[in-house]
């Protein structure tokens, strides 16, 4: 049985993150978005949720539907007991239905049964976001920061709305991060491993915000290059590698040894930068298209 919901109840949250986690653990990786999961508990105009049950009433598949006109997309997963029944291309068959046009679905981790179920719904290959990692064990080179720019801490209630306009001129183009504001970012400030000494921005001596690298440190213990981005006033300074650089700092004096981040296959610039700081390709999430 499906069933779509826009405001789950408190026992189906917690029956999705448990459903959730079986998929990290089987996968070795998450298998939705961070956006994604904290819509679960966040209600969200324009994104619904749709719970697949067996006939026993168990939770055996779930999907995340962002209906915003602009760009439609999809995330889905099936509980790794149940599946090679149908749960998935059930689940995928009712989120083209939903839809008329475009619409975007990510396999993330490129699993096997996702890229057939795309591959038999004629789904077409349109983007590739890359996970890079790096040993925080190893010597990180040094990068200074541009004649005139200091890093200070983030300041909860005072900094938002500096970050959210160095956000939307860095990130413009990107069909994920140009979607924030300031109550996404707060969003963020409210999780558990919120630190804002991990946030760290790049000001001018006027204190005007130049860019900043917001770190993350998973439950896990695994750190995070989560958001970096530059003003486009202040790009070609070295200011990216700098704060690159300041916020690996940051995450090995907390004892993190290992860090990751995200990067877009085709952003050949970032690419570069990121490996000669040491990063390796871990895995791949592709996203595909129904015309």
């Amino acid at each position: 049985m499906l069933s779509w919901i826009a405001a789950p109840s408190a026992g189906q949250v917690a029956a999705v993150v448990g459903l959730l986690a079986a998929a990290a653990a089987a996968d070795g990786v998450n298998p939705v978005s961070e956006a994604a999961a904290l819509r679960l508990h966040r209600p969200s105009a324009g994104f619904m949720h749709l719970l697949a049950y067996d006939s026993a009433g168990t939770l055996v598949g779930y999907a995340g539907l962002d209906e915003r006109v602009e760009r439609r997309g999809a995330e889905l997963v099936v509980h790794p007991g149940h599946r090679r029944r149908g749960v998935g291309g059930a689940l995928l068959a009712e989120l083209l239905d939903r839809v008329h046009g475009p619409l975007w679905v990510w396999a993330h981790g490129e699993h096997p049964a996702a890229l057939r179920l795309a591959r038999r719904a004629g789904l077409a290959r349109r983007r590739e976001l890359f996970q890079l990692r790096r040993d925080l064990g190893e010597p990180i080179p040094p990068r200074a920061l541009p004649d005139g720019v200091a890093l200070r801490a983030f300041a909860p209630g005072e900094d938002e709305a500096a970050v959210i306009r160095v956000n939307d001129r860095a990130f413009g183009w990107h069909p994920e991060q140009s979607r924030w504001d300031i109550r996404e970012l707060m969003v963020r400030e409210a999780q558990p491993w919120f630190d804002p000494k991990g946030f760290l921005l790049a000001v001018d001596p006027a204190d005007r915000l130049l860019g900043f690298h917001w770190t993350k440190v998973h439950p896990d213990g695994l750190g995070e290059v989560y958001v970096l981005a530059v003003d486009p006033d202040a790009q070609g300074s070295g200011l990216g590698g700098a704060l690159t650089v300041a916020g690996l700092a940051h995450l090995r004096e907390r004892g993190v040894p290992e860090v990751m981040l995200y990067v877009e296959s085709d952003n050949a610039a970032a690419l570069a930068t990121y490996r000669k700081l040491g990063f390796a390709h871990h895995h791949t999430d592709a996203e595909f298209l129904r015309p």
